[in-house]
């Protein structure tokens, strides 16, 4: 690695690093807890790995041979939790440098560094730009023969020029750290396709914000290419897509007003999808409010979404913002929102996304609605005072299904019940099996203190509070002062600056696992029955998150297990044979696009037919245990593999190895055997049991296969055997 310049680096949605899988280095980890340390440092111990311990805070740096970086980082993400491989840091540094102050931009999570070293296919994709776009119109619902503009859709294209789908693309990108790029090419493709065939209409740009670090650098290009393309700026709408994670909102309002300052205009995506709430319309006031897809499918018929629905578009009608009703599919859903006042229509129904913008829409006949307008009003009086809490409900439920992560879930539950209360901070508490406890997932309005990871030890809890809660009993105290507790307890709320609160436990079956808790630290506050209600309805969906979470999990386990077990030899407990045949076949795949060596063992137990003859299969059993087991001390790297070929048989895989390195891995073989003493006085070779191996190595490529290596390391053995056992022979596998 050559010293870096001091000045600033390229902006990332500009710069495309490339993936470096067979550099040597250096590794840099640092860790969010001492926990975490433990167990990775217990990892590289096992494997004989060198390591050195930083002072500052928990962390390690070793060193690396080409590849063991990546293969270090994927074995980590089988020993560490989620959470910690997305709070764990880590930072690659190629060649013997330490790392200088400009390198610390590069560190990423190590969640992040895994994806992104086997993202290789996208980061050629977009070093070769091999992306095109598609335009979907937009029209007026009344008239939809009148094309309103076009939303433009990203597609990707593989090596032959086909179409890929964008959802594994956008998926990848978000999880490798490569949105900026991919976000940048998208707008500079849309622009350069749209101005190509010369059509009227405003056209409708997806962008991330957060792909975004600085408005004024990111977006100069953007803005260079319409003006070059001649596209007035008040003929491009730039829509925020970004609804399934939270914004940094003064952010966004910087990207928004930077838009404005040049005269385009704003829409807001997938509005009653992910984050994209009503409370984003007074803070960022956008031109346009996109309905998301969800909410129109089948809107005719859904009075729940017909309710929020109308109630949007009635919104967005006083504040002077057009409304686009997104994947129209069916008239009846057309004719509704033409009948409640939507603006713009988009979907299926129209017109699909095509590569060439399409010039001409169908006009379909307006259709009264009068039988469901007659029917609808009374049944919409009945939902209209569960509607709200119904879609809050609806909308973590929702979350349940698309995660099966526990902390997101209940970070999602802790958010949403604070938004919607407008309570200082909420918290759901985790009880220990001696009831003890801990808040396990905070959220926290401005100005608060924080309390998570905060332990109580209440011993009298079991005999006071336990039966209470655990038969779904819920408390509420709108002023500590007044409620007649203790005055130890009111000593505690008060240092915790809680003058109100609401507890509601969350029950898992018959077992009282938490407590979701609403915090009033600015005031006193009087609970009403429906949010006591309403925070029942969330407790209740944290529990099915929590069961459906270690279920989960357990699955998990199991599959592991059975993978392991389908992978390993019952007698040896090494890799079987099966093993053995899918790793050399994704080692040999793996090398020769690396062009690295890759060398084989097959080792026999000299004259084992005799032994068995002699002492019996059991005794015949328990030697090949032990022989298994010190084989396997001798190999040390993670990538290595140690497997029961057949019989007395045993091979061992070595990947990134050369041939010196591959006998000396033979000859550290013979040393463990031999110092195992196992008598076999009844043996014409040696009065202890010894091995014969084979050894090859081999640079794969595609012209040759796996056979080839095999069949040499066979040879070999063969050969060990001829010249009276107990040797180590090396076969060229050209030969």
């Amino acid at each position: 690695m050559s010293k870096k310049s001091p000045t600033s680096k390229t902006c990332a949605c500009r710069h495309l690093a490339r993936c470096q899988k067979r550099e040597a280095g250096r590794l840099f980890l640092w860790f969010p807890i001492p926990h975490t340390l433990t167990k990775v440092t217990a990892y590289l111990q096992q494997f004989s790995l060198d390591y050195e311990l930083m002072q500052e805070r928990p962390g390690l740096s070793l060193k690396c041979q080409p590849g063991q970086a990546q293969e270090i980082a994927y074995n980590l993400a089988q020993l560490l939790a989620p959470r910690e491989l997305k709070e764990t840091q880590v930072l690659f540094i190629r060649g013997e440098l330490q790392p200088q102050l400009q390198d610390f931009s590069d560190i990423a999570s190590l969640q992040r560094f895994i994806t992104f070293n086997q993202s290789e296919w996208l980061v050629n994709m977009l070093a070769k730009e091999r992306f095109t776009t598609h335009f979907q119109p937009i029209v007026s619902i009344q008239n939809t023969s009148e094309i309103y503009g076009y939303e433009s859709l990203l597609r990707g294209l593989d090596e032959e020029g086909n179409l890929l789908s964008p959802g594994p693309i956008l998926e990848l990108a978000t999880e490798a750290g490569l949105l900026p790029q991919l976000d940048r090419l998208a707008r500079l493709s849309t622009i350069a396709q749209f101005s190509r065939y010369q059509v009227n209409g405003k056209i409708f740009v997806n962008f991330t914000p957060t792909a975004l670090y600085d408005p004024a650098s990111c977006l100069r290009s953007t803005v260079e290419a319409i003006d070059q393309a001649g596209i007035a700026h008040d003929q491009v709408v730039f829509e925020v897509v970004e609804s399934d994670s939270p914004q940094d909102l003064a952010h966004l309002q910087a990207v928004l007003q930077y838009y404005r300052d040049r005269g385009f205009l704003v829409a807001l995506d997938d509005l009653g999808s992910g984050y994209s709430g009503l409370n984003l319309l007074h803070q960022l006031r956008p031109d346009f409010i996109k309905l998301d897809i969800e909410l129109i499918r089948d809107v005719h018929q859904d009075l729940y979404k017909a309710s929020i629905t109308e109630k949007i578009i009635e919104i967005a009608h006083k504040l002077n913002i057009h409304t686009v009703a997104e994947g129209i599919e069916s008239i009846e859903e057309l004719n509704w929102l033409r009948e409640k006042g939507a603006t713009f229509a988009q979907g299926y129904l129209i017109a699909q996304p095509h590569p060439v913008p399409v010039t001409h829409t169908p006009h379909f006949e307006a259709i009264a609605l009068t039988l469901a307008s007659a029917t609808e009003q009374p049944i919409q009086q009945q939902v209209q005072h569960q509607s709200e809490s119904e879609r809050i409900v609806a909308a973590v439920t929702q979350r349940i299904r698309q995660s099966l992560e526990l902390d997101e879930i209940l970070q999602t539950t802790a958010d949403e019940v604070r938004q919607l209360f407008a309570v200082d901070r909420v918290v759901i508490y985790q009880f220990e099996p001696d009831w003890s406890g801990l808040v396990a997932v905070e959220s926290l309005a401005p100005g608060c203190i924080s309390i998570l990871g905060f332990n109580v030890m209440d011993t009298c809890f079991q005999s006071t509070r336990a039966d209470y809660y655990q038969q779904g009993n819920t408390r509420a105290i709108e002023n500590i002062e007044t409620a007649g507790l203790s005055p130890c307890h009111i000593e505690l709320l008060q240092s915790l600056q809680i003058q109100a609160n609401l507890v509601v436990p969350i029950l898992q079956q018959e077992r009282l696992w938490g407590l979701l808790i609403a915090h009033q630290c600015s005031s006193t506050r009087k609970w009403y029955q429906s949010e006591v209600n309403l925070f029942n309805q969330l407790a209740g969906q944290a529990a099915i998150a929590i069961h459906q979470s270690e279920l989960y999990h357990q699955l998990q386990q199991a599959n592991q297990e059975l993978q392991r077990l389908a992978a390993s030899d019952g007698l040896t407990q090494v890799a079987n044979r099966r093993c053995f045949d899918d790793t050399l076949n994704t080692e040999w795949q793996r090398l020769a696009r690396e062009q690295a060596c890759l060398s084989l063992i097959l080792c026999d137990v000299d004259c084992f037919k005799l032994y068995n003859d002699t002492y019996g299969h059991l005794a015949g059993d328990d030697v090949l245990r032990q022989v298994a087991q010190a084989i396997s001390m001798t190999v040390k790297r993670p990538a290595d593999l140690v497997a029961r070929y057949g019989g007395e048989e045993f091979a061992i895989i070595l990947p990134n190895t050369d041939t010196e390195g591959a006998i000396a891995v033979a000859t550290e073989i013979q040393n463990n055997i031999r110092a195992l003493q196992l008598q076999q006085p009844n043996s014409q070779v040696n009065q202890i049991i010894t091995l014969s191996l084979g050894v090859a190595t081999i640079i794969p490529d595609s012209q040759s296969s796996p056979a080839t290596l095999i069949a040499a390391a066979d040879q070999g053995l063969y050969q060990a055997k001829a010249q009276g056992r107990n040797c180590i022979v090396q076969m060229n596998c050209e030969a």
